[in-house]
């Protein structure tokens, strides 16, 4: 693998080659736009790519963004007086209208130093409605020296009259090798180590990175995968007694069964002796066990009730006897080394 593979060119940007080629297009025929849109996954890179386009809006070397001019290095810093960040004070928290306004106020003034008053609006699917109608002024009559760049999870989240006025740019998932090689290249992870956490991230570049030093994420994947092939191996009783304790943290079993789905979508592929690579190759023994012991369609239901009891948490359904429910939903198979 290339660096041109990884890291594109001067864009301090893991992957999505495709989109910085864009912004370097035009950048070098001077057709910026005056509002971006950055869509994807959560920690996929949006944030990255969108102050990579910042850095290199107001870039005065020849090749932006150079890393080595005065406002490069501002940047760098987080110390750049015409770039600000708005966002909500918590993920899943809200946006506010008072917060926009502000912002508004800020991008009336004239760029201090740099070619253009630039605001990154990070995860803007979390502004409320009054917040979103506010910044339709400032993207209805752009100034020619503002650039607005939102980034959003899902561009429908948005008003359509907000996704219409900008130039939307909708990242995909990284290919596993080359998260794999961008953890080894420069995070200088274990080569073991990078294969599983570019498997378990899917493609998301961002959590990959924050789980090399953060094992918040990792040790409750750890325990959920090990409760789940306890109760898979379990009898009644105690998958009632593993419902018990789950139900008393809905937040948390919502993670939970977001890895269960990857185990038993895992425990599908290895069903049907499929070439794709597993996710949770640390217990790809087990997996293969379970997979040995129950046929496609078993596996299947349990991927489908899986996915079924998300979507009926998501409605309020009573929380225990969801679980209680999709336990007793899932295969019994005979305790496994």
């Amino acid at each position: 693998m290339t660096q041109r593979d990884t890291f594109s060119a001067n864009w301090p940007v893991i992957g999505h080659n495709w989109a910085i080629d864009q912004f370097r297009r035009a950048l070098q025929f001077e057709r910026t736009r005056h509002a971006y849109l950055i869509t994807g996954s959560a920690n996929i890179g949006k944030t990255t790519l969108a102050w990579a386009l910042a850095t290199a809006l107001n870039c005065q070397g020849e090749t932006p963004p150079c890393g080595q001019c005065r406002s490069c290095k501002l940047m760098a810093a987080g110390s750049h007086s015409d770039v600000v960040v708005i966002e909500a004070e918590q993920v899943g928290g809200t946006l506010k209208i008072e917060q926009v306004r502000d912002l508004q106020h800020g991008l009336a003034l004239r760029p201090y130093e740099g070619r253009f008053k630039i605001a990154i609006l990070r995860r803007f699917h979390e502004a409320n409605l009054a917040a979103q109608n506010a910044l339709l002024k400032t993207l209805e009559e752009p100034s020619s020296q503002v650039v607005l760049i939102l980034t959003a999870e899902h561009g429908d989240l948005l008003l359509p009259t907000i996704v219409s006025r900008c130039q939307v740019l909708n990242l995909r998932p990284l290919a596993l090798e080359e998260t794999e090689a961008a953890l080894r290249n420069y995070w200088n992870v274990e080569p073991e180590q990078a294969t599983l956490l570019a498997r378990l991230s899917g493609g998301r570049i961002g959590w990959a990175i924050r789980s090399t030093t953060d094992t918040t994420e990792l040790d409750l994947r750890h325990e959920s995968v090990n409760a789940l092939e306890q109760a898979i191996a379990g009898t009644r009783y105690e998958r009632f007694q593993l419902a018990e304790g789950l139900a008393k943290d809905k937040p948390t079993l919502l993670t939970v069964l977001d890895i269960w789905q990857t185990y038993w979508r895992d425990v599908l592929l290895a069903t049907t002796r499929s070439q794709v690579a597993l996710t949770n190759i640390d217990h790809e023994s087990a997996i293969l066990q379970i997979a040995s012991a129950i046929n496609p369609e078993d596996a299947q239901r349990a991927l489908e009730a899986t996915r079924r009891a998300v979507t009926q948490l998501g409605q309020n359904a009573n929380t225990r006897l969801c679980i209680e429910v999709l336990l007793l939903d899932y295969p019994f198979v005979k305790p496994f080394q």
